[in-house]
């Protein structure tokens, strides 16, 4: 599982002078060649144009730096796109499964239209054989016409919904602009600007010393050291969380997969963040019931659990009063102290957990609507 580690703010002011405008220099020049990329990348995937050259090639060609620089941005533009298209394949299902929906409620209100019409047919059909009677004009005046009146302009609203949603279906896939459209469209530039370069991804390595190229972090003393494309520039930095495992992570052994760190320079204006992003070995919960499974059922005046082994039989079963008489205070402090022992039960048999409703702040409201032996078995 990755995890990442903030370090604190980084005054430009504490640095060297010429610091902070080699790493503004450096941010705006990893964000062209992350544009670029993307370019090439959006092109390639979307519009099926072929390059003679690779990547990484026509990218430092064309800034003339070394391949750190070109090879990050390489990488994070394939991973925008690749989100992209996760994204865009998810937006279409979405729609695909509204236009179904759509579709559904569209033949339903017609059903009911085509009914409302022939009835409405016939009293007009007794109309003329004079056989129309009051209560027949009341019901086709009050009842009757309101009702097709109001399925009319369901469907009308229905089937626009249904052609928006076939345009985008049919949509291609709209252009990005890094540092925000809105931005660009209002005039913002000064803001449209920071954002477009305010920050830089540098992937990890796990040959070498430091687990990355450009930036060095140095254990004993908590120095980094950024090797920018002018001079190497040597700050404090002070990690918070998941500080240990992450100077585990540099102190692995050469060519170790664990030893893999990325940073992120995060720009603010007049200080910078540093985010050391590492992969973090988590003893995560058991998701599957292949070993047993603990099972809640929250009621009206009691909490039951059951747990059961990996065959499925019923090893424990378990019941906590909730006493409804209590004040509202006592019966949250009750609540919280019930929901703190069954999680701790919990954790301490390492197995699924299968809830049925855990809204304890809708109990009290429940039990107005419900009879009183409700849930009592």
């Amino acid at each position: 599982m990755k995890v990442f580690s903030m370090s604190q703010r980084i005054y430009y002011k504490d640095l060297e002078p010429e610091a902070e405008s080699i790493i503004k220099k450096d941010l705006e020049l990893y964000n062209c060649m992350l544009h670029k990329a993307f370019k090439i990348c959006f092109d390639r995937a979307y519009k099926d144009v072929t390059y003679s050259e690779t990547d990484q090639r026509m990218i430092k060609s064309f800034y003339g730096t070394s391949d750190y620089f070109p090879l990050s941005a390489i990488y994070e533009a394939k991973a925008l796109v690749k989100s992209l298209k996760c994204r865009e394949k998810e937006d279409r299902d979405l729609i695909k499964t509204r236009l179904k929906k759509i579709d559904k409620k569209i033949k339903k209100n017609e059903k009911q239209l085509k009914k409302a019409l022939k009835e409405k047919e016939k009293l007009i059909n007794r109309s003329k054989k004079k056989k129309y009677t009051e209560e027949d004009y009341l019901y086709e005046v009050q009842v009757l016409d309101p009702n097709i009146k109001r399925l009319k302009s369901i469907i009308r609203n229905l089937k626009f919904r249904r052609n928006r949603n076939v345009f985008k279906l049919k949509r291609k896939m709209p252009s990005v602009c890094f540092g925000g459209k809105k931005n660009l469209k209002n005039g913002y530039l000064d803001i449209y600007r920071f954002k477009r370069a305010r920050r830089m991804l540098i992937p990890g390595r796990r040959q070498g010393k430091y687990s990355n190229n450009l930036f060095k972090l140095n254990v004993d003393n908590d120095m980094l050291t950024y090797r920018s494309t002018q001079k190497d520039i040597v700050f404090k930095v002070q990690f918070h969380k998941y500080k240990d495992e992450l100077y585990a992570r540099v102190n692995e052994k050469h060519n170790s997969p664990d030893k893999v760190v990325a940073y992120e320079l995060m720009d603010y204006g007049e200080y910078f963040i540093v985010k050391a992003i590492f992969e973090k070995h988590m003893n995560l919960p058991k998701t599957d019931t292949l070993y047993g499974a603990i099972g809640i059922d929250i009621n009206v005046d009691h909490i039951a659990l059951c747990e059961t082994n990996m065959d499925g039989n019923i090893v424990l079963i378990k019941k906590y009063p909730i006493h409804k008489e209590n004040t509202k205070n006592k019966r949250n402090e009750e609540l919280s102290q019930l929901a703190i022992e069954i999680m701790d039960f919990f954790y301490s048999k390492k197995q699924s957990l299968l809830v049925s409703y855990f809204l304890f702040q809708q109990l009290p409201t429940m039990m107005l609507y419900r009879p009183k032996k409700q849930n009592e078995a």
